[in-house]
């Protein structure tokens, strides 16, 4: 069931700017943050942004930008043996649309769990992929640079969250990390796929990281970044 609009000012926005569609869902608990995210960037005047958890509106992205995606494209399913099997969490239409609208030149902002436990062309997408983390906890985040549209205003941050242990292409640029273990590991980056852009953030565990305002700013920065053509 889609989420129903909400009154102007508190979630879907009439208002002219770039389009954003946050699609939310219970998947690696993101329906929480999907609710924090979509009221801090309809705040933002040059942001339009549409909420729903219907996954169905990825078969009907013409009109948007940007697509905040953070439902994941598998989820956990414990089997009748007592293992947890990793199935699909798009039907292959909604996933096959939402490649295109990339790949023809709209953009991407992945969210945390977007990367868990994925394989294939989902991997070549976001540009890396994790399937293990220590225990969350509070840490420092490292804007590493400086120079990118995204970033340049942005400090280094405190959150509570995990740190991704993440397997990525060395093509990626990025733009934030965080220590683990006297190791640097990535947490944002960005790459280019096909005609588009995609920014990818392994944070985002809760909605509480969502709720901290360079964080805020650092998602609608990305997005205006994702959403330009040149």
């Amino acid at each position: 069931m889609a989420i129903p609009p909400r009154p102007e000012g508190r979630g879907t926005s009439p208002k002219i700017g770039m389009k954003t569609l946050v699609l939310s869902g219970a998947n690696h608990g993101f329906a929480a943050s999907a609710e924090v995210i979509s009221d801090f960037l309809t705040q933002e005047a040059d942001l339009s942004v549409t909420l729903t958890d219907d996954k169905n509106a990825l078969m009907d992205l013409a009109d948007y930008d940007v697509c905040v995606f953070g439902t994941g494209f598998t989820r956990a399913a414990r089997q009748e043996d007592g293992t947890v099997a990793q199935l699909p969490e798009l039907a292959t239409e909604q996933e096959d649309a939402l490649f295109q609208f990339v790949e023809q030149g709209s953009g991407l902002v992945g969210i945390h769990g977007t990367a868990w436990c994925i394989g294939g062309r989902a991997v070549d997408l976001i540009g890396g992929h994790a399937n293990w983390h220590p225990p969350g906890d509070t840490f420092t985040v490292n804007v590493i640079n400086r120079d990118h549209r995204i970033t340049r205003d942005i400090p280094d941050f405190e959150v509570e969250d995990e740190i991704y242990m993440s397997a990525y292409d060395p093509e990626i640029q990025i733009l934030a990390t965080a220590e683990w273990s006297d190791k640097q590991h990535p947490l944002a980056w960005t790459k280019p796929y096909g005609n588009g852009r995609v920014f990818y953030t392994a944070l985002g565990h809760g909605p509480g990281t969502f709720q901290n305002p360079t964080m805020q700013q650092l998602i609608a920065n990305a997005i205006r970044w994702a959403g330009q053509t040149n």
